[in-house]
């Protein structure tokens, strides 16, 4: 293991028990600390996700793993459509808040624009 490895472990273990031992003294899972615990997790796949897209180099750029890479990326896109498709008739079925359903039809339809858009461009340039 390299020794990035070695301090995202040991972060790692603080951070569980930095949140065990105020789980501790809040008095279990409440609502409002199972929001903030799903709100963390986003925060930090968004933050993540940035970080290795802009400050990680990497060292290799075969063609290879630039295919493996987009056709991953391909498949979550597609997959991507089907869930927020689901997760908007599920809202609706549960009778959810209407502000959450209209930000996951913005979403869903800002995503596809976005792709629109991507893929009007990249036909231009072929």
């Amino acid at each position: 293991m390299k020794p990035f490895n070695y301090l995202f472990i040991v972060v790692l273990i603080v951070m569980l028990i930095s949140s065990a031992v105020g789980m501790f003294f809040v008095g279990g899972y409440t609502p409002k600390t199972i929001t903030t615990i799903l709100m963390t997790m986003a925060v930090s796949s968004v933050t993540s996700g940035i970080y290795h897209k802009f400050f990680v180099k990497e060292k290799e750029k075969d063609e290879r793993n630039i295919d493996i890479e987009n056709k991953a990326k391909a498949k979550a896109f597609d997959v991507m459509g089907i869930i927020f498709g689901i997760l908007i008739i599920i809202y609706v079925f549960l009778k959810s808040n209407l502000l959450t359903i209209s930000l996951v039809v913005i979403a869903y339809f800002l995503t596809f624009i976005i792709y629109i858009a991507y893929f009007s461009k990249y036909h231009k340039e072929m």
